[in-house]
């Protein structure tokens, strides 16, 4: 019902009533109305009083505008007007209340009619879900009085429902707690591992709890251990690193894990990988130990058994090393011994098809010098008895340049005399390094085989084309003959003075190999480093009965893990398909097997090779 003129005459004035200060939280001073009236003059009255009390105060004039409004807002109370034209407020507030975000919001209503004669009307209200009602003529203190009630009311109830939402998330904490903690001893009853929890506050620092895993590993039961120190499970074995290093971790309150033996109730030993963990408060305090027993006597034993399993396949696999290692001595020797015969085979057949022509070339020069000179001297007399020859004899002799040709022939005989010569000496050099017919011992000159060797190799040391020339400088001592195998000890020399070769391919000028032998002690090393020292230097024999041959190389040396791996079979720092790898493994084979001697190497990045081979000089004897 709309006020009127007789609304406003029934309203108190303001300034003539008192209005009481109920005291009140400072949220409830400051709440938030929205104010239903189709009124304007009420809603103005009224929201201007309750803004000068403190109150934040929205207007709607009808129901349907106050359910817009409440979309986008939520107050802390509803004052209603319940007669109104289109939606009553009963209808009003049963809609609210059907509404989930409104259906807490307190509603008061505001009539004239809910009157003593007519109670149902404040009956249906309040059963709508009205917290109240302020019956006309209204009285602003009123208004006020009640308004401050509610919100307190509002807010009391709110304060309940947050400490009831606090009191229910608290018991469904602990109940979640309890259940973990239920769920947590069950799991630790049930656990293989024994789990023990010792109180170090308390003298000798005694188990206050054991759980059935425990049992089940010792033996012992939970009655037995409650109150004692748990190092009667060592028995007499007291004297285990391990201990140490256990009561070392108590005494600074601090975790670790070691393996103990310990023993079961019945004597037998089980291995225990024990675990201990301190347990600390809030504070940091360690309050608690709780150690976890592992039995790993199965895993010791299968690590015992895998360790005498991987001896014996260490064993076998030394041996099969061995074995391999034999083989491939072997396979060396083959290809040392099939290397030589073919070497020898070829040496023989240039040897034998050289060697025939040339001794027909040299055993015809005597003669055909003889018949010059018969010719020679015919000439001569001809000259004296026919001073003047014809025209055509004198062309002749002009065409062919008779004087040049009588001055240059012995010339042309003397090469030919020396060139047959060099053959000769090449041909026994090659005969001479072969040694097809010195399989046993023999005293060798050293020297000569060395100097053969070189004759051999004449081809890669001059120089060709763009190769510069290798310079061989010779330091030779005084050596006597040496007993050995020739072809062998050849056969060394030829890889060694090859492989000098091969280091100075591509070094520029100048490339020196040099070659030394001395008695014993008597050797001097040519590799040294900045500091003048020799790397890994040899032990010289003390025996001055020992031949020492040093071959060295200017080239580009090698490192330290090179040079310990050169005597390995098939190891080579050539390029695929430059070497084989063998050479200096054969080398090795035959100074120290065959003639119980040593070869080493001494090398360093930048300053060259030196290999020094020492073999005794009696090996017969």
């Amino acid at each position: 019902m709309p006020l009127d003129q007789e609304f406003q005459s029934n309203l108190i004035p303001k300034q003539n009533l008192p209005i009481p200060d109920l005291q009140l939280n400072d949220s409830v001073k400051t709440g938030e109305i929205l104010l239903v009236d189709d009124t304007n003059a009420n809603l103005k009255l009224i929201s201007d009083f309750l803004r000068e009390s403190g109150f934040k105060v929205r207007g709607a004039k009808s129901g349907w505008k106050a359910l817009k409004i409440l979309e986008i807002t939520s107050p802390d109370l509803i004052l209603l007007d319940v007669v109104m034209p289109e939606m009553d407020g009963f209808e009003t507030c049963r809609r609210l209340k059907e509404w989930d975000k409104t259906k807490d919001i307190p509603v008061i209503f505001m009539t004239a009619i809910a009157d003593a004669s007519h109670p149902e009307h404040k009956v249906q209200g309040l059963a709508l879900g009205a917290v109240d009602y302020i019956s006309k003529p209204i009285q602003l203190a009123e208004v006020l009085a009640r308004v401050k009630t509610h919100l307190h009311l509002r807010f009391l109830t709110k304060q309940l429902q947050a400490q009831n939402a606090h009191l229910c998330a608290e018991i469904e904490v602990r109940r979640k707690t309890e259940e973990q903690l239920r769920l947590l001893e069950r799991a630790i009853a049930a656990s293989s591992n024994g789990i023990l929890i010792s109180d170090p506050h308390q003298a000798g620092n005694p188990v206050i709890y054991a759980n059935s895993g425990f049992e089940r590993i010792t033996g012992y039961k939970r009655e037995d251990i409650l109150g004692k120190n748990c190092r009667f499970l060592q028995g007499t074995d007291t004297k285990q690193p391990a201990l140490d290093e256990l009561h070392r971790a108590i005494a600074k309150g601090q975790g670790t894990q070691v393996v103990l033996r310990n023993y079961r109730k019945d004597g037998t030993l089980f291995w225990n990988e024990f675990c201990l963990n301190p347990v600390r408060d809030e504070a940091g305090h360690l309050t608690h130990f709780i150690g976890v027993q592992t039995d790993i006597t199965e895993h010791k034993k299968r690590e015992e058994e895998l360790q005498q399993a991987k001896a014996r396949e260490k064993e076998k696999a030394q041996a099969l090393e061995q074995t391999l290692g034999e083989l491939k001595r072997t396979q060396t020797q083959l290809i040392q011994t099939e290397k030589m015969s073919s070497l020898g085979r070829m040496v023989a057949g240039i040897a034998h098809e050289i060697n025939n022509p040339v001794s027909f070339i040299y055993g015809n020069l005597t003669p055909a010098k003889e018949y010059f000179q018969g010719l020679t001297q015919l000439i001569e007399l001809y000259q004296q008895a026919y001073p003047k020859p014809t025209p055509e004899i004198q062309h002749f002799i002009e065409e062919i340049d008779l004087e040049f040709l009588l001055e240059d022939w012995s010339k042309v005989i003397h090469s030919m005399q020396i060139g047959a010569e060099r053959i000769e000496q090449t041909v026994l050099s090659l005969k001479s390094f072969s040694r097809l017919d010195e399989s046993e011992l023999k005293p060798v000159d050293i020297h000569e085989n060395i100097d053969n060797t070189l004759l051999i190799l004449q081809h890669r040391l001059r120089a060709e084309g763009n190769r510069p020339e290798i310079k061989v400088m010779k330091d030779y001592g005084q050596l006597p003959r040496v007993y050995c195998y020739a072809s062998q000890l050849n056969q060394v020399f030829m890889n060694l003075i090859n492989n000098a070769i091969d280091a100075l391919e591509s070094q520029p000028q100048p490339r020196v190999i040099t070659i030394s032998t001395a008695l014993g002690q008597n050797s001097k090393i040519k590799i040294q480093n900045e500091q003048g020292q020799t790397p890994n230097p040899p032990i010289p024999s003390p025996n001055p009965q020992y031949a020492i041959i040093q071959i060295a190389d200017n080239g580009i040396g090698m490192c330290e893990e090179v040079c310990q791996q050169i005597f390995d079979p098939f190891f080579t720092t050539k390029s695929v398909g430059s070497g084989t790898g063998l050479g200096l493994a054969i080398s090795h084979q035959i100074i120290v097997e065959k003639h119980q001697g040593q070869i080493r190497c001494i090398s360093l990045p930048g300053q060259g090779t030196e290999l020094i081979v020492e073999i005794p000089i009696n090996l017969a004897i």
